[in-house]
């Protein structure tokens, strides 16, 4: 398979899990929370995901878009097209900061989380100073020992409980899934339309998204049952994945911040680059100054849910309506 195909299968992957995948908390609340439902949830959603994904790449690919702003003149206009970019520019880089914040408020316990803010940042700007081709190899070996994490977890469990479905008998499964696909298909969107505008072909851009969907599909699934296996322990948790390791290994809750903190720097160079190069290449300016510009807009950011827990809530809010809006324009598009 062409490197193509691959970048686009590791970075859309890599937004579709997200940024603080390795803490559990997102799944938890997401899908497991939901039983069997939340199973046929992350089955909808990484459908739903897939069709997005593959759909909107491949229109970006004909109509030529480098960016957001470009697939937003197609759907919207131009009266609209900058200032809906410029607000899913700051709402994507507030996401994962206040997401990454809430994260570190609970990985080491008497250690302050803006120690790990600090470090994830710091890592970003490493990786993004080398280049593009480091920060997919990086994203990459962090979502194989991932993966290889939660398969270790999972070889643990003698049995995995399945609850019938007349538990959570209701529609807020289905709402959640639906909150889960706009908010990371929006990511997953921004973050690959670079390079779905470089890739030669329509079929590499369906082998990148296929495979990167179906990594998702994959993990997520091995951890909606690692979440079920633990039910009792950690449905309280703002972090489950940390609960179980901590009764698996010693100082399985540092290994967990390591991890965490590899990952999450990756997420935040790779966001960082795909926002800040399409701006400077349209407007013809210095990358250096774009990256700084964003990397201090998320720490700031990051740093409000410390005294203001409630804003993550918000944040994330506005960025799924922001998702729900984009896919709802473009699936109206589609059939008018």
């Amino acid at each position: 398979m062409d490197k193509a195909a691959w970048q686009i299968a590791i970075v859309f992957a890599g937004s579709a899990l997200g940024g603080t995948y390795l803490g559990g908390y997102e799944w938890l609340r997401f899908f497991t929370y939901f039983g069997s439902w939340g199973t046929i949830g992350i089955v909808l959603v990484s459908l739903g995901m897939g069709w997005l994904g593959y759909s909107l790449l491949t229109l970006c690919h004909r109509i030529g878009a480098r960016s957001i702003y470009d697939l937003y003149l197609y759907l919207f206009g131009e009266a609209i097209a900058s200032t809906l970019s410029v607000v899913t520019h700051f709402l994507l880089i507030a996401y994962v900061g206040v997401t990454i914040s809430q994260m570190a408020s609970n990985l080491i316990q008497g250690l302050s989380p803006i120690w790990f803010i600090l470090l994830s940042i710091l890592l970003s700007v490493v990786f993004i100073l080398r280049s593009w081709k480091w920060i997919v190899s990086g994203l990459g070996i962090s979502l194989a020992i991932g993966f290889l994490l939660f398969g270790l977890i999972f070889i643990e469990q003698f049995h995995v409980p399945i609850p019938g479905l007349g538990y959570q008998m209701n529609l807020n499964w289905l709402i959640h899934s639906l909150f889960y696909l706009a908010s990371h298909t929006l990511l997953c969107i921004v973050v690959t339309i670079p390079l779905a505008a470089r890739t030669g072909s329509e079929y590499t851009l369906w082998r990148g998204v296929g495979i990167g969907t179906g990594f998702f599909f994959l993990t997520t699934l091995l951890g909606q049952a690692i979440l079920l296996a633990y039910w009792h322990d950690v449905h309280a948790s703002a972090l489950p994945t940390k609960q179980i390791l901590l009764q698996l290994i010693p100082m399985g809750d540092w290994l967990l911040a390591m991890l965490s903190l590899a990952h999450g720097g990756l997420m935040i160079a790779t966001l960082t680059y795909a926002l800040a190069a399409p701006v400077a290449q349209r407007n013809e300016l210095q990358l250096a100054p774009l990256v700084l510009v964003i990397l201090v807009t998320l720490l700031l950011v990051a740093l409000v849910p410390l005294a203001i827990p409630w804003s993550t809530t918000v944040i994330a809010s506005a960025a799924t309506y922001c998702g729900m809006l984009v896919l709802g324009r473009y699936i109206w598009k589609r059939q008018s």
